[in-house]
Formats: C-alpha cells, structure tokens, sequence
C-alpha cells in the first residue's frame, strides 16, 4: 500500500524547512534555490525557465522532469509565492495541526501542495515504483495572476493530465470547475467646476457614474456569473464639481461565454451614459484567465477518483469561486484538476493545515502514479 512508504517525519520537515523560506510574488528566489536543490538531489533533470524575466520577478518556474519512455506524461504543479506578510513564518505543531505563531499567514498555500509532491517523489525513488513521464513545475507570481503558468511554456512538454494542487478543502475534493474572472479600473472623467459658483459649467463624474451604476448588473447576476464595484476613488474637494472618478471592477462567470456578453453590456451602458452627460470613457478591464468545466467521466477526473479509493481517501468532484494555474493549463488545452491540499483558512494570520492531510495528500499522488 501506498500508505506505508509515506513517511510522515520526513514530509513534515520538509513542509516546516519551506514555509520558514519567505517567497512573496517575484521574490521566490530563495525558494527557487532551495527546490532546485531537492529536484537535483532526487536525479530529476532540471531547468529554470524564463517566466522571472517575463514578469519582473527574480526568479522562473523551477521544472523536473522524471522521464519514462513511451508512457503517458502527468503534470503534477503547485506555487511558490506566498501571500504577505510572510517575511518570518513561525510554524508551530499543536495537537497534529500546523500553524503560523499569529504574526504572519503559513504560506501551507501553496507550500503544503509542494510537499507532497516531494514526498511523491521521493517514494517513487526509495521504492523504484514503475510511472508514467512526471513533469514538476513549480510556479512563480500565483497569487497575482497566475504569472508562472501564463509564461510557462507546456506545449513543448506534450503533457496529458495536469494535477494542480492549489485548493483550500480535504484532500479528496477535486476541483472540475471554476470560473473566467475579468477585472480592472472603469474611469469617468467629467469636466471640473467651482461647486458653489458655476456648477453648470462642470460635469460631476460621480453623478455620470451613478447614474450608470443604477443600469447595469451587479451582485449575483445568475448562478454562474457574478459583478462587483469593490473600489471607488475619485474627488478633490467639496467645492469643486467632481472631475473623474475611478470604479474598481470584477466579473467572474462558470461561462466564458455569460463573461463575455456581461462585459459587454457593461461597458455599452457607461459609454452611452457617458455621452448623454458629455462625459469621458476609460476602461481597462480584461479577462484576467479563462474558466473551465470538466465532466466527472473526464478520464483525468476518473484518475484522481481511483486514486483516492486505494489511498482510503473520500472522493468528491466540486466546482471553485476562484482561479488557479488549473484554469490556464485547462485553456492551453491540457485537461487539469486542481487538487485540495487540506490548507484551511489561507490569507490570514490563522491559516493552519493537519499533518494527517499532508500525508494523505502525498498518498493520493503516490497512487495517481501507481494506478
């Protein structure tokens, strides 16, 4: 069984020795380093490639590769950047959880998915177990835009099924769906004007943008898609007719399609709005990455659910508000699952993960390479 070559000691110290590493987005060198390090040790050929340079960071995505001649080729990719603050991480073990000491997130997103990948390997080698070809990436600049996977270049790998180990939730869950999301700054620039002497003579933005905002769709738009203004900033001072205002927005959609058609809407009613009042346009919204759907007979889910049964690990298939480096293999036409790592409670100073999760999930990787 599976379950015997994990070995628990070994998986947490690792786990620990990562997490203590500070890797924010494009700063990931010393984690970078330290992976290189472990994929060499482990007799994977290794590369860097160029995504650090591509995006201002300092480091690219670390890939290893595991060749097996004529046998299908699996992805198995996790991230190193962490969200802040994450400058001294103190992990402390209590009662078989890991947590931060209160003063930092634990970064277990996404380093608690790198773990196991590890461990994944490491057992491949101890027990000379037979695989198919096993490409490792990790990836750089996750959590502001999935930079790592947009740059990376997996066409030349001919890979077949991605397995992404990103998602909050019991090892188990398997994530099949997750939406396109947009976003960006809808500008309104009126005309300025002394508010008390000739208001006439101005256009107050915020009057444009509200009577725009009162048009078009917001909150939950349907049970796929769903619009918001999160931010607004504009003004100079009570006297003066407001000259521009700026609107902080975001759509997501389980469709493509429902995205694109929202946007659209969207941006006819400003720009007519806008026109009425002799006001102008600005709008830089964009798709950030395209949303995917996956059938649960999809033979990359069928994978993970017989995984999960030799492991003795309960499978379920559900669909995700948020994006990951899945949605971008998905488009790039790589069928791709993203995988719950057991993190609970990430992007905060209470984020934590159970041991007995880590090894669970390091089982379920074992025997997706086993089955």
């Amino acid at each position: 069984m599976g379950g015997q070559m994990i070995r628990e000691a070994r998986l947490v110290e690792n786990f620990l020795d990562m997490v203590k590493i500070s890797s924010p987005s494009k700063n990931e060198r010393a984690m970078g380093d330290y992976l290189l390090k472990v994929l060499r040790e482990l007799g994977l050929e290794v590369k860097e490639d160029n995504a650090g340079e591509l995006n201002g960071g300092n480091c690219g995505n670390i890939i290893g590769i595991l060749k097996a001649t004529g046998k299908k080729k699996f992805l198995f990719s996790a991230h190193m950047d962490t969200v802040v603050p994450c400058e001294k991480v103190v992990p402390v073990i209590e009662n078989g959880i890991i947590k931060s000491d209160g003063t930092s997130i634990l970064g277990g997103d996404d380093k608690g998915g790198i773990a196991a990948i590890i461990e994944m390997l490491r057992v491949i080698k101890e027990n000379n177990l037979d695989h198919p070809e096993i490409i490792v990436v990790f990836s750089m600049g996750e959590e502001i835009g999935l930079l790592g996977s947009k740059s990376f270049d997996i066409d030349s790998y001919g890979v077949d099924f991605g397995f992404i180990l990103d998602s909050s939730g019991k090892p188990g869950k398997i994530i099949t769906k997750a939406p396109s999301a947009a976003r960006g700054k809808i500008t309104i620039i009126g005309k300025p004007a002394h508010a008390g002497i000739s208001p006439e003579s101005g256009i107050n933005a915020l009057t444009v943008a509200a009577h725009a905002i009162t048009k078009i769709k917001l909150g939950r738009v349907d049970t796929e898609t769903t619009s918001n203004i999160g931010v607004v900033s504009g003004g100079q001072a009570t006297n003066i007719v407001m000259p521009s205002v700026e609107l902080d927005y975001e759509a997501r959609s389980l469709s493509n399609e429902k995205l694109q058609s929202l946007l659209d809407e969207t941006f006819n009613i400003f720009q007519k709005v806008c026109d009425d009042f002799g006001a102008k346009l600005e709008n830089d919204v964009k798709v950030e990455y395209p949303g995917f759907a996956l059938e649960d007979c999809e033979e990359v889910v069928e994978i993970v659910k017989a995984a999960c049964e030799k492991a003795g690990v309960k499978s379920e298939t559900a669909s995700s508000g948020g994006g990951s480096d899945t949605n971008i293999y998905n488009s790039k036409g790589v069928p791709s699952v993203n995988l719950a790592v057991g993190m609970t409670k990430v992007h905060t100073l209470e984020e934590y993960i159970e041991i007995k999760d880590l090894v669970d999930l390091s089982k379920i990787l074992v025997e997706i390479i086993k089955g």
